[in-house]
């Protein structure tokens, strides 16, 4: 019998692009999921989520672009057309508040998705670089040092993995590789009027979005349950609009 391909041969496995609205129920479903695995696969366990079919096993292993960008494609499904995003200026500490379009970080993030592996010739000898992955992430987490952290990355996404040392320039095509897999936006700050490049982590942007949509959905569905005696499951099959409506009467 003929041995199964190593990792780093596989096929890749395809980012899911269709997506329910996780609201009601499956919010608090996706909340539940994220909340059982480590923080890096969090996001992860809310496109297993909302994407029928998915895997986290197989999402695990998506290059981090094309993570990103389903990441971005479940954000605008159900949180809407911008993210609204908080950082302070890293020159003066002002606090900066802005909006990204979803269609342009989606739009940004197409490309990259699609990109790699890239080759070059190095000493007489071909070396190929695939893109980054969850699961090449997770691997350097239990290393201390970060410089064999970053060996281990680099060896891991090298195809195929080098015996002996690393190529000289495989740290400079890593970096080229992946670059476009993150999000950047350029912001004038308004208190220093200095231009800041502010990078937006997707991942936990989207996860925080849900932890916090799904405590302000159990306090609701606390207050109807102690109110009216009603389950749980008949409050998460109301609508966002009619449970609104129902916590308006029992203010008053």
């Amino acid at each position: 019998m003929r041995a199964p391909a190593p990792p780093h041969q596989l096929a890749g496995p395809q980012a899911p692009t269709a997506f329910r609205l996780l609201n009601g129920e499956l919010l608090l479903a996706a909340w539940e999921a994220g909340m059982q695995v480590a923080e890096l696969r969090r996001p992860l366990a809310l496109l297993a989520t909302a994407a029928p079919g998915a895997e986290l096993t197989a999402l695990s292993r998506l290059p981090i672009a094309a993570r990103n960008l389903a990441l971005a494609r479940l954000h605008a499904a159900t949180f809407g057309p911008q993210l609204a995003v908080l950082a302070d200026c890293p020159q003066c500490g002002e606090r900066l508040e802005f909006a990204l379009e979803a269609d342009e970080v989606i739009s940004g993030l197409e490309a990259a998705a699609t990109a790699g592996p890239v080759t070059w010739t190095e000493d007489g000898q071909r070396h190929q670089l695939r893109p980054v992955t969850t699961d090449d992430l997770a691997a350097t987490l239990a290393i201390p040092d970060p410089s064999a952290a970053e060996d281990l990355l680099l060896a891991r996404c090298l195809v195929p993995p080098p015996d002996a040392r690393l190529p000289a320039e495989a740290a400079k095509r890593f970096e080229e590789l992946n670059a476009d897999a993150e999000i950047r936006c350029a912001i004038d700050c308004p208190a220093c009027a200095t231009r800041q490049v502010i990078d937006l982590d997707i991942a936990r942007y989207l996860w925080r979005e849900v932890a916090v949509a799904a405590g302000r959905l159990l306090t609701e569905v606390d207050a109807l349950a102690r109110a009216y005696g009603w389950p749980e499951r008949d409050i998460l099959r109301l609508s966002a609009r009619r449970r609104a409506a129902y916590l308006q009467l029992v203010s008053q």
